[in-house]
């Protein structure tokens, strides 16, 4: 719990910090853009389902959120936008919050750093270059093996990272579509920075939102996995595909139903999992 009261401070001070930096430009682009409503981040939304998109929040805006997914996990996240071209988030959970079983903590908070390196035009997408060290899906260490370190030979070991590991390093490219529906692709590259797998390849990632009227929309998103050899083996060498429906269950808040590993990785246990998420948007300007 210590832990998430210095993630909350630290997000505080950052806030504060980055609202006495806006300038009458940022000010002036952030109004402009508020007269759009709340709605705006369900048309270009800040990430999908687990990939980022080159969207970031306005100077002042907020995004709160929580993740529940298998074995009764809980992953709370929080938002700001610092400026116009920068937005910084972290997040902190746990396994078996729901249920009986003992609550296991993740060991430290996770990071989201976005700088958004260029703005979308008609002829090209807008690029955002980040950092993101947090990962998706239940925590995996040694007490989760049945058999004893001592057993393993030397070509094998425990995985010590998420089930899905975090981007890492990371940019994406995204580009709205303007159509008879609310259309956006976004497609990235990944360097991720958990490696006690010994797996450091680089990664691609690919997404894509379809928003059919003002409070539906569909997600598609698929990962190569190719940083995940641990997982992803020569019986199962087909990524990872998650797909989903997000609610604008009022103009600031969404909730989101989605379904993950739609291909069918054997050796992640499942044909696939479910989780649901929701997430708040709001301002410090009235």
């Amino acid at each position: 719990m210590k832990r998430a009261t210095l993630v909350g401070l630290s997000l505080l001070f950052i806030t504060n910090s980055g609202m006495g930096q806006l300038n009458r430009r940022s000010m002036s682009l952030d109004a402009k853009m508020r007269r759009m409503g709340p709605e705006y981040y369900f048309a270009k939304p800040i990430s999908l389902i687990d990939i980022p998109t080159a969207s970031i929040l306005f100077p002042g805006d907020m995004k709160g959120s929580l993740r529940l997914y298998e074995e009764g996990g809980i992953l709370a996240s929080l938002a700001v936008g610092i400026s116009t071209r920068m937005m910084f988030g972290a997040s902190f959970g746990a396994d078996h919050i729901i249920g009986g079983q003992k609550i296991q903590w993740n060991r430290v908070p996770g990071i989201r750093l976005a700088y958004r390196a260029k703005e979308e035009s008609i002829k090209g997408p807008a690029l955002v270059l980040g950092l993101e060290t947090q990962g998706y899906g239940k925590y995996w260490n040694d007490r989760d093996y049945p058999d004893s370190l001592a057993t393993l030979t030397a070509t094998q070991h425990h995985l010590d990272r998420y089930t899905i590991k975090s981007k890492g390093v990371y940019l994406v490219a995204s580009k709205n579509i303007d159509s008879f529906w609310n259309f956006n692709i976004h497609a990235g590259l990944n360097y991720s920075l958990e490696r006690s797998d010994k797996d450091s390849d680089p990664n691609f990632f690919l997404g894509m939102y379809l928003q059919f009227t003002q409070e539906l929309a569909g997600i598609l998103e698929y990962e190569a996995g190719f940083n995940d050899d641990r997982l992803r083996t020569a019986a199962s060498r087909r990524g990872y595909l998650n797909a989903g429906i997000r609610w604008a269950f009022e103009p600031s808040l969404f909730l989101e139903f989605d379904f993950k590993n739609l291909l069918y990785n054997p050796n992640v246990g499942r044909d696939y999992t479910r989780i649901l998420r929701i997430a708040y948007h709001t301002t410090v300007f009235n």
